[in-house]
């Protein structure tokens, strides 16, 4: 009974000994693991702060290229209207805007009634028709090619205006116009009401 007593004394001491040693050996392992993950969270927070860094310095750099450029590129925009009633246009005539108000860039022609583009983009192209007593069919025209197009009617005794405004991708050279499509025995323009013809870059 004694020695069994004792065999069996033996075996847990031996038990509790490896266990003391397998504990002491994942505390051990648990402390590494704990310092490597304590050491990859500080990489991955110097690593989003710096990503974040990036992406502000980035987009500073974005804003302040697009204002330099808005900044240093050439202004191109005008306004022309006409001086007087526009009577008995033709087919496909060009409706002559002969008032000049604003023209920065030098691209719209009063005598020939075009806007010759001196940079490529995207314009905004905007014109106002106020007929009298008639109807009248209105073309916006790329170098001859229908892209807008208004038209204003009006009943007996009774004036009407339409404005209309499009925006079109052109190139440099392209000649842009304001076309009478049909109709248009008069066109008003005076001292209270104007057939005028605006365009800029954006």
């Amino acid at each position: 009974m004694n020695l069994c007593f004792l065999i069996a004394v033996i075996v847990y001491s031996v038990s509790a000994n490896n266990c003391r040693k397998e504990i002491l050996s994942l505390q051990k392992e648990n402390y590494i693991l704990k310092t490597k993950i304590d050491a990859f969270d500080d990489k991955l927070d110097y690593f989003m702060t710096s990503m974040t860094k990036l992406g502000n310095d980035i987009e500073k750099d974005h804003i302040a290229n697009y204002h330099a450029k808005r900044s240093t590129a050439p202004v191109i925009a005008f306004h022309v209207y006409a001086s007087s009633n526009l009577n008995s246009l033709g087919l496909h005539q060009i409706v002559m805007f002969n008032t000049i108000l604003t023209n920065e860039g030098n691209g719209y022609n009063k005598y020939t009634g075009t806007f010759i583009v001196p940079t490529s983009g995207f314009y905004v192209f905007t014109w106002t028709i106020d007929v009298s007593n008639t109807f009248c069919a209105i073309d916006l025209v790329v170098n001859g090619e229908v892209f807008g197009l208004s038209y204003p009617d009006s009943t007996e005794n009774e004036n009407n205006a339409i404005s209309t405004t499009i925006v079109k991708q052109v190139s440099e050279g392209e000649a842009v116009a304001i076309r009478a499509g049909g109709g248009c025995s008069c066109l008003r323009s005076d001292t209270l009401a104007r057939c005028s013809f605006s365009g800029w870059k954006l």
